[in-house]
């Protein structure tokens, strides 16, 4: 008990850090336990459409005679598969590319810096539709794939800023002088010192790996074969759903997306507050 509690005093300090953990906590559990919890199976066809909530149907049902709290549910496994895991894929780019052209600067950290600032010129959700728009669907791997790898510029250059920042301390300077490699010392000493920032900045670009999922989705160019929060607001306004005459229908997936976001930024905003106070007592 007192190790979980130490942890969660490091990891999700304050208010902000543990809020956000419940509510991610609580999506995780309805992603991973879905189809018990659906009160339908995920292909269910009804025959009444356009019910507003009641016993029966909770969130009612859309034009298709589908349970949308069903649909809203294993829609959740969908958004948070992608967003965790396109988030690990940015964060992985986005670290090695941070922390080598930090390190080693020169032409190798002035190249890379150009490349990423070449993409940056591109609007990125600009870029994901029209990758999305050529390349063979291959389901959720694509959508995946597309977003992790389109998604690390701006980390890069947060964790290339610290890392420039963390060259120049003395822990640096003792690896050199006891041999260790570059690869060691950027590796094994710099970025576990970096862990706060790093954490950081992985629940920021998994929100966006979650909005983006959920953009493309809307726009038809998410995974044809599964459920998802974007594609039930798609299917809505292909319904013609308006917010009075079927609000059940927009709200739900809408509210899902703006708070499983709100979750992962407040466990950010938690973590950096923590990091920057120690730095501050640190300093001190």
């Amino acid at each position: 008990m007192e190790r979980t509690r130490l942890f969660f005093q490091r990891w999700f300090p304050g208010f902000k850090g543990k809020a956000g953990l419940i509510i991610i906590v609580c999506f995780a559990v309805v992603a991973v336990f879905g189809p018990q919890l659906a009160p339908h199976p995920m292909n269910f066809i009804g025959f009444d459409s356009w019910l507003a909530p009641s016993g029966e149907h909770w969130l009612g049902t859309d034009s298709y005679g589908q349970d949308v709290l069903s649909q809203m549910i294993y829609g959740t496994r969908t958004s948070f598969l992608v967003g965790i895991v396109a988030g690990l894929i940015t964060t992985v780019i986005g670290v090695a590319v941070g922390l080598i052209s930090g390190y080693k600067g020169g032409w190798i950290g002035e190249s890379l810096m150009r490349v990423v600032d070449l993409f940056l010129i591109i609007p990125t959700l600009a870029l994901m539709i029209i990758l999305a728009s050529f390349l063979p669907s291959i389901g959720l791997v694509s959508t995946i794939l597309i977003i992790g790898l389109l998604s690390w510029l701006y980390m890069a250059r947060s964790i290339r800023s610290q890392t420039l920042s963390e060259r120049v301390s003395g822990y640096v300077e003792a690896g050199r002088m006891v041999g260790m490699s570059d690869w060691e010392i950027m590796f094994r000493e710099i970025m576990p010192n970096m862990i706060p920032v790093i954490l950081a900045n992985q629940v920021l670009v998994t929100t966006q790996a979650v909005l983006a999922e959920a953009g493309l989705s809307f726009l038809g160019l998410g995974d044809p074969t599964s459920v998802s929060w974007g594609t039930i607001l798609s299917l809505a306004n292909a319904n013609n759903a308006v917010l009075f005459k079927a609000w059940w229908w927009i709200i739900p997936p809408g509210l899902s997306i703006a708070l499983l976001c709100f979750g992962f930024i407040l466990i950010g905003n938690g973590i950096l507050d923590k990091y920057q106070a120690n730095r501050g007592n640190a300093a001190l």
